[in-house]
């Protein structure tokens, strides 16, 4: 049985800046305070993608701030997330992305592991198709799960 630390470390890939392995050591701390439930059983894809984005939004904010990941604040994580007037989840996709290419990152390339996450975190779970793949009936962005890892039922303030 892997823990939700081993299963991290394997959302996190290998490589990339400095920031990034920093701001998933940030969101492994924040998930493991004993106020957090995370099962190390039964990883689902929205544990998965929640805690993933989470760890994206701090790395953006970490260095568009040119602060370290574990001083990001939490409001820097909800202006990420959140909709702004007439935005749509699509936009919110778009502007994650255009984020990551101000970063310097080609979000198409599948060897840089922050965009090789963000590959995962932009796909589209469609509850109509009829293969679902491994997506468990989801629907929406994989981004947008954060909420699941910022909600009330998750004690995260940072």
């Amino acid at each position: 049985m892997t823990t939700i630390n081993e299963q991290s470390r394997m959302w996190q890939g290998e490589g990339g800046p400095v920031e990034w392995t920093r701001a998933w050591d940030h969101t492994r701390e924040l998930i493991n305070t004993r106020a957090n439930r995370f099962s190390d059983s039964d990883t689902d894809r929205s544990q998965e993608d929640g805690i993933s984005a989470l760890a994206t939004a701090i790395y953006i904010a970490a260095r568009e701030q040119r602060v370290e990941p574990a001083a990001v604040a939490r409001q820097a994580v909800d202006d990420l997330i959140h909709r702004r007037p007439g935005e749509t989840d699509l936009d919110i996709v778009r502007r994650w992305e255009a984020h990551l290419e101000n970063l310097g990152h080609d979000i198409d390339d599948k060897t840089d592991p922050v965009s090789a996450r963000w590959q995962r975190l932009r796909y589209e779970h469609d509850p109509d198709e009829r293969n679902w793949d491994d997506s468990l009936a989801r629907h929406g962005y994989g981004l947008t799960v954060i909420q699941y890892v910022l909600g009330a039922h998750v004690a995260l303030a940072f």
